[in-house]
This record gives structure tokens, sequence and C-alpha cells, in this order.
């Protein structure tokens, strides 16, 4: 059999799932040597108080529970010590298998021990998304474990500042949160991630709502929630601040309405404040609207802004969302207007040359390492996650 190549070897790892390529590095000391300087894909990490999920696969430390434990809790017998218990489980495929550990490790070592073998030491990570559920303590195991590049935060129920030395390398492309206060606007992950989506606020300022919000830096911002201080007037003294302040192209503000509000009598009161021109939404993403009504309002020879709304359908009924939008004049990607714009003359763009030799490879290898997972699953179900603590080196 051929020698595979490192550059091969590589590619092919490079883009094979996260919890296979761990249980390729625990069966083969070649791929386990070199394994680790190779970039890591990761679709998510899911963060709770006694375990993590990486894709599909979660690992849980916990102390069993004896069947018996009223009867130890009335009766003058001490309980016997159960040994930790470390357990791995296949959302896919539903299988799972533990393994017993001293308990001087605790919950805590154990768990940073098993992120500390399937994570640590690596040049880069590159994870699509980060959440973290609970207390999220398990997050400060990652801390310097490896150079880890976040897409995007989802937490709620915590303080900004503690996900600094998690994603302070990059920007975040998102960040999910609740607001505790108005300075977690003023935090750098906030500022600097290119959106921003609020869950929750967890307090009342409504006289501070416009100030608060209007200056925010992000390309977009998502107010996911009913439970806000922005009234009618408010937004529309938003859009007021960004036709004066000319917001970039491409910068969006999204919000729920409260219960009952009329998004009809909303968006009149829009077009009559700012001269505004109804328009027809053409292509954009109205998957949960009904019944959408939109606004044009110019700002200058080069943007002009489009305000649109409706009602949604994985809110109760009777929630409408209210979308801010800046777009480029004669843009057509966007809207429809009903007075028809000139359109523009089409650009020739110098065909590229490309390398299909290149590109039929890459997609073989691909392909070849995807039959590969597949043979191995097939005929040695013991090969995949549910038994990769068999070659783990804890304790």
């Amino acid at each position: 059999m051929p020698v595979v190549s490192y550059p091969v070897l590589r590619s092919i790892l490079e883009h094979i799932e996260a919890n296979c390529r761990f249980s390729l590095s625990g069966r083969c000391p070649e791929i386990s040597r070199v394994e680790k300087n190779i970039p890591l894909r990761v679709k998510q990490i899911l963060l709770s108080d006694n375990s993590f999920s990486i894709n599909d696969i979660k690992y849980k430390a916990f102390f069993e529970v004896p069947r018996m434990r009223i009867i130890y809790t009335l009766l003058p017998i001490s309980m016997p010590k159960h040994p930790l218990t470390l357990r791995i489980y296949d959302f896919n495929t539903k299988l799972f298998v533990e393994r017993k550990f001293s308990r001087n490790y605790g919950i805590e070592g154990a768990l940073r021990k098993v992120m500390e073998y399937f994570l640590g030491g690596r040049s880069n990570i590159h994870v699509q998304q980060v959440t973290v559920f609970d207390n999220g303590e398990t997050v400060q195991y990652l801390f310097g474990l490896s150079n880890l590049k976040v897409s995007v935060l989802d937490y709620s129920h915590f303080d900004v500042p503690i996900f600094h030395p998690l994603v302070e390398s990059s920007p975040l492309k998102e960040i999910h949160f609740s607001v505790s206060h108005p300075s977690d606007f003023e935090n750098p992950l906030v500022r600097t991630a290119e959106t921003i989506l609020i869950t929750d606020y967890y307090y009342e300022e409504p006289e501070n709502w416009l100030e608060t919000h209007r200056n925010l830096p992000n390309k977009e911002v998502i107010i996911r929630t009913d439970d806000h201080g922005f009234t009618d007037i408010s937004i529309l003294e938003l859009i007021e601040y960004w036709r004066e302040t000319r917001r970039v192209i491409g910068s969006s503000f999204s919000i729920f309405k409260p219960y009952g509000d009329s998004i009809e009598k909303f968006m009149e009161n829009v077009k009559e404040r700012f001269q505004g021109t109804y328009v027809e939404l053409k292509a954009t993403n109205t998957k949960t609207f009904f019944n959408i009504n939109a606004v044009s309002i110019k700002v200058d020879s080069e943007s002009k802004i489009v305000v649109y709304g409706g009602k949604t359908d994985y809110w109760p009924e009777g929630i409408s969302k209210v979308v801010i939008k800046v777009i480029a004049v004669g843009s057509s990607a966007e809207i429809q207007e009903e007075e028809t714009e000139p359109l523009e003359e089409p650009k020739i763009v110098p065909r590229m040359h490309l390398n299909y030799n290149a590109i039929v490879t890459f997609l073989l290898t691909l392909l070849i390492a995807y039959f590969f997972c597949l043979v191995l699953e097939h005929f040695y179900p013991s090969f995949f996650p549910t038994s990769i603590f068999l070659c783990m080196q804890i304790d």
C-alpha cells in the first residue's frame, strides 16, 4: 500500500469530522504525531455545568446516585463512596459508554482532563459556534488550551468579561447575550462583533434606550425579545438619527414590537414623518414574516433606509417585527420600488481560468475520507466515539 504524503494527509484530516478525527488519532500513532498541528474544524461546542459536547458527542462527568439513596438517608449507615463516572453519548446513534475513575479527580478535574485530551496543545481550532448553558463553569476549562477561533458565541445569564480569554484573539462574527446593564454595550467583545443578538434585558431604564442603542458600531443589531424600552417614538427617533449620521451601507437594526401594536399604523407614521415611499420587497429573508409593509427613505445620493415589518410565525399571535436597513441607491437585490429605477450598465468581469484538476482531486480526497469513515463505522462500530475512552490516558 503506498504511503500517504503529509500534504495529502493534512488535506484529509482537516476536513474530517472532529470526533472521527479523535478516534483516528487515538488508534493510529502515525496520525497522532502530526494531527494536533493540523487545523481542527468544529461545528459546535456546547458547555454546561458538568458536561460539554463537541458536535454530536456529549462528554459528561458525574457521581452515580445509588438506587437505595432514600434508605441511606433514613438509616444511620454511611453512604458508600461511588467512583466518578465519565460518560460519552452519541446523539446520532443513541449509544453511550461509561468509564470509572477515582473520586479524587472530582467532576471539575475530570472534565478538564477530558477537554485537554481532545482540544489541548492544538495550534489552530476553528469553532463555528460556542454555546454556553446553565452556569457555564466549564467555559474556563477552554482558557489557554489552544488557539481557539470562534465565529459565534451564544450565552445568557453571564457577565461578558468572563469570555475575554476565550475569544480575545479575533473579533466575533456574532454574539448572543442578555444585557444586565447598559455598560455591557461598551465591552470590546460586544463592540467588535459584526452582529449582536440581544435575548433579554435585566434592567429598566427606558429614558436611556435610544442613547444606549443608536451609536452601536455593529453592522447588525437584533433584539429578540418584546420586553424592551423601545416605543414607536423611540424607533422613529432611531431612524432619524441613522438618516442624519448616514450609517454605513449594510447596517441593520431589527426589533420586536409589543403585543397588539399595529404594524400598519407604525409604517404609515414612518412614511409621513420621513416623506418616504411604499415599496415592495423583492428578495430578502422574509420566511418569518406575514403581510409585510415596507417604506423607502432617501438619505443621500448613495444610500437610502428601508424600513419593513410584519407579523412573525415563531412568536405569539400579534407580535410584529420591524427591520431598519441601509442599502445602496439603485440596489435591486433587496427591494423593488414602485417607481422603476434605471438599470445600471452591465459590468464585464474577466473570466477566471479554473484549475479543474486541482478541484477534482480535492473533491475525490474528501469523498474517499467520507467513505473511509462510513466503512469503519459499519464494520468496526467500536472504533467510533462510543469507545474513545478506551484509548484515553487520564489517570
